[in-house]
């Protein structure tokens, strides 16, 4: 997608264009349920995540800045910042249970759902390992070790128009690759 088609589609969604958060979701459905599933390591709350992170750009999209970001980069930020808010909440009420001496009962799985989330799993890391060393690199910093695309700047002493370049060339591969193999959400 060229910046221009971004452009007209952020322009669409900002007037509240149904077909155009359609047209998002299937672009970038997989690769924020891919994030999601990375960062939240559970299929039903990836997917949730997923439902979320849409409707917050539907609400959002008039605030959407494209040059500071593409549409893949700011779905992914808003995922991460959703999924890290999860993560928060999730540990606060382990504590507090802990705290009160209640324990906290882990929910069960389904067989299934533990299946599928291994090979979604096993594909994103496959996929990413045959990323170019530049492009994962700079995936790896954003996923694992939580870095905007500003301090992955600073830290690999990058320009931050490069960061961003390549980092929407590897989610645009992912994105491409993963809905070619099925993974979707």
């Amino acid at each position: 997608m060229t910046v221009v088609d971004e452009r007209q589609l952020s322009d669409r969604l900002a007037r509240g264009d149904r077909q155009a958060l359609s047209a998002l979701y299937s672009m970038y459905g997989s690769l924020v349920f891919a994030v999601a599933l990375k960062l939240l390591k559970d299929r039903a709350e990836a997917e949730e995540l997923v439902q979320e992170t849409f409707l917050e750009a539907w609400r959002r999209a008039a605030q959407y800045q494209p040059e500071r970001a593409n549409v893949a980069a700011w779905l992914v930020t808003i995922t991460r910042s959703r999924a890290i808010d999860r993560l928060r909440a999730k540990g606060t009420v382990t504590r507090t249970l802990e705290v009160e001496g209640r324990g906290v009962v882990e929910p069960q799985a389904r067989p299934d759902d533990e299946v599928d989330s291994r090979r979604v799993r096993s594909v994103i890391r496959s996929q990413v390992a045959r990323l170019p060393v530049e492009q994962r690199t700079l995936l790896e910093l954003a996923w694992d070790e939580g870095l905007s695309q500003s301090e992955i700047a600073a830290r690999t002493g990058l320009p931050l128009g490069t960061v961003k370049t390549r980092t929407r060339s590897a989610l645009m591969t992912l994105h491409a690759e993963l809905k070619a193999l099925g993974v979707s959400g």
